[in-house]
């Protein structure tokens, strides 16, 4: 098994499983989370490698003030001397300019576009783990 570990972090099971899979059948170390309290437990604990966020997590209620931007924010002050690569991924149906701008304010530079292709995806990984 490769020694890299990914968490993906995505609220859509459908989307959530096709990432899974394909970092899975390429031999990557995967964790899961739907929900941003999962997110913020497994890459406390599991010290990741690098990161896929849903930038556009839902909300769990109206008590939640952890979205997307929340979590990414959180994850380069928890890795601040050193930071893990995330790889944000973003629907098609909102506004991608506005999105990409503000994950490249965190200091996130890669981004993917749902629906994911594999290749990409694989492709993203391998270069920001490198």
């Amino acid at each position: 098994m490769n020694a890299r570990k990914i968490l993906v972090v995505e609220d859509d099971k459908v989307v959530l499983k096709l990432l899974a899979d394909t970092l899975k059948a390429a031999d990557y170390e995967v964790l899961t989370a739907q929900n941003s309290a999962t997110a913020i437990k497994l890459a406390r604990e599991q010290q990741p490698d690098l990161v896929t966020l849903d930038i556009e997590l839902a909300k769990e209620s109206s008590d939640d003030s952890w979205d997307g931007f929340s979590i990414a924010g959180w994850l380069r002050r928890l890795h601040e001397g050193k930071p893990k690569p995330i790889l944000v991924v973003i629907s098609g149906n909102c506004q991608p300019d506005k999105i990409v701008a503000r994950a490249s304010n965190l200091g996130i530079h890669t981004c993917l576009f749902k629906p994911v292709d594999k290749k990409q995806l694989l492709e993203k990984v391998a270069g920001a783990l490198s």
